[in-house]
């Protein structure tokens, strides 16, 4: 089981022949990414932009425009119509934000013609490094990037797609915490109820692949100590390794609090649709951005192991 960044990095390096698809890079923390990645001959790289300033940019970091393709698109827009057009065609494995803004990258990728989405809700995983843990230190939370106010229908695609990525990381039985404000059923709180019926859905079945309870306080779905000193009788209480909120501000909160607060390495995926998609901050360092890039290159041979 892959338990760290470092390992992650290793596996995903291990793993040849993934094309990365960068919709207009521009800023200088994407090229970054782009050129560790390159040293470490993480994945080829597909720069859909500027072919000038794409080419200005690899030669003043000193690589050779031979280990890169670069293919023509002069603004933002036609670099976007393009690249969903090469992932349509299976021309890369994975695709990934540079200069486009997300909302508009993203509203390209759900048409239903682009040909980019499959039948499943796509959600954003975000995957964080735990300190404290022993063992696994990987925590996931979703989802922060694509679902706004997500039903129990919806928590259940979230749930089945974060369990994908753990299993992709060689986590064969998560244990996924549902988020709300009290480890208590209130009526008169809507995520509560959800959590409730989401971990009966797993006892009963109806979601595989993982242990799920809930509802649980951020503070004892993480923390045995605090798990301990209110009494919980589960398995997850105190060892989540997947957190699922109840709204995508909570979620997104949660995830970016981790690297400005704590100062936690982060990455992060969008999985459901037919390749995996990075949409990095562009307030991401380049840290961030290659984490992501192993991380979409480790689901990208999921898929193709899992159909």
């Amino acid at each position: 089981m892959i338990q760290n960044f470092e390992q992650l990095l290793q596996a995903a390096t291990a793993i040849q022949g993934k094309r990365v698809l960068v919709i207009f890079p521009n800023n200088e923390e994407t090229y970054s990414a782009i050129f560790d990645a390159v040293k470490i001959h993480l994945a080829h790289f597909i720069l859909v932009g500027d072919e000038k300033n794409i080419a200005e940019k690899i030669s003043e970091a000193g690589f050779s425009l031979s280990q890169f393709e670069i293919i023509h698109a002069a603004t933002i827009s036609a670099s976007l119509k393009l690249s969903i057009e090469l992932i349509a065609a299976g021309k890369a494995d994975i695709l990934m934000k540079g200069g486009v803004d997300t909302s508009t990258m993203m509203k390209a990728v759900l048409r239903e013609d682009a040909g980019v989405r499959s039948q499943r809700l796509l959600s954003d995983i975000f995957v964080l490094e735990f300190p404290q843990r022993i063992d696994n230190r990987f925590v996931m939370i979703t989802d922060g990037g694509m679902t706004l106010a997500p039903d129990l229908k919806n928590k259940v695609e979230l749930i089945n797609n974060a369990v994908e990525v753990a299993h992709a990381l060689g986590n064969s039985q998560p244990k996924v915490a549902v988020l709300s404000a009290t480890e208590f059923v209130v009526p008169s709180l809507q995520s509560t109820l959800d959590a409730a019926a989401l971990a009966k859905m797993n006892e009963r079945g109806q979601i595989k692949g993982c242990i799920v309870d809930g509802p649980f306080a951020l503070d004892n779905a993480i923390s045995p100590e605090a798990a301990e000193e209110k009494q919980l009788k589960s398995s997850v209480a105190g060892q989540a390794e997947i957190l699922v909120a109840a709204n995508i501000e909570s979620a997104n909160s949660l995830a970016k609090s981790t690297t400005y607060f704590a100062g936690l390495r982060l990455a992060h995926v969008i999985v459901g649709g037919v390749v995996p998609v990075l949409i990095p901050s562009r307030a991401d360092k380049s840290d961030a951005k290659l984490l992501s890039i192993a991380l979409g290159i480790l689901m990208s041979r999921y898929y193709e192991e899992n159909g």
